[in-house]
């Protein structure tokens, strides 16, 4: 009886059956980034990792980041692709000019001025030539496409892993309408309750800032801002990190410090092709 009486205690316990619960809800969630990959079966990792060409290399490079205690882990050179990073970054230069693509230029010529033309849709470039004669030209840009294949070509440097985790992350910051349009349309709204500027944060694209114009009762394009906190391959929209971390680096600096991401940011009008408008 005493023994019944005293399960019929815990049962009644609202203390005792909440602690159950969180630890029975604990051992549910998502695990840490990386480890909820590692406890996959080895045979469907290595299944992966056998399609991808690249997954050897990024493997090698995020354990030399452990090793290395970098919590950023370390920018992945591409043959080809040049690979701007940030100058505080530990060896930013080595790392940077590693898969360079060398262009020659003719010798003797110097640019003396570039601006863009809203007009024209296009970068205008004067140089000088070794003779002293001054010349110009147009390098095209009306539209967006080739940020879009460049895009595609660095896609190599990110893992389904990493990419997998940077999205359980985002799901735990955000509301579950923003996730479910993220997932859907690969972007989401949120408004800043201090400007009360509003932001479309894109996954591969710049984070569009709108405000509202009450005189002409419409949404108005503040500018696209870029930022790719580690490094970025220039020429795209890919940055060292995985989209997703992209994403949530421009949110969090966002929320937390709004000014501040503004400056670290380049700031694309609406018009240029970098703003993926």
């Amino acid at each position: 009886m005493r023994k019944q009486k005293h399960r019929k205690q815990k049962r009644k316990n609202p203390t005792v059956a909440a602690q159950k619960s969180s630890r029975i809800s604990a051992s549910t969630q998502p695990t840490p980034e990386g480890l909820l990959w590692r406890a996959q079966p080895v045979d469907k990792v290595a299944l992966l990792n056998s399609l991808d060409n690249f997954s050897g290399l990024r493997s090698g490079l995020r354990k030399i980041a452990e090793m290395t205690e970098e919590w950023a882990g370390i920018p992945m050179p591409l043959d080809g692709e040049r690979l701007v990073i940030e100058p505080t970054y530990p060896k930013a230069m080595e790392l940077a000019s590693m898969g360079r693509k060398e262009v020659s230029e003719d010798e003797g010529a110097t640019i003396i001025n570039q601006w863009w033309s809203r007009q024209d849709r296009c970068v205008i470039l004067m140089w000088r030539e070794a003779s002293g004669k001054i010349d110009w030209g147009r390098i095209p840009a009306f539209h967006s496409l080739d940020y879009n294949i460049r895009t595609l070509m660095c896609s190599d440097v990110w893992g389904i892993e990493q990419e997998s985790s940077a999205t359980q992350t985002l799901a735990t910051l955000v509301s579950h309408r923003q996730f479910r349009q993220y997932m859907l349309t690969g972007m989401f709204l949120e408004s800043s309750k201090r400007s009360k500027v509003s932001y479309i944060f894109r996954r591969l694209k710049p984070t569009v800032a709108i405000a509202s114009d009450k005189a002409k009762d419409r949404l108005r394009i503040l500018c696209c801002l870029c930022m790719h906190p580690i490094a970025y391959y220039d020429g795209s929209w890919a940055g060292a990190m995985c989209p997703t971390d992209d994403v949530i680096a421009h949110l969090m600096l966002m929320r937390g410090d709004e000014p501040m991401f503004w400056k670290r940011s380049n700031q694309h009008p609406p018009y240029r092709p970098e703003s993926g408008l």
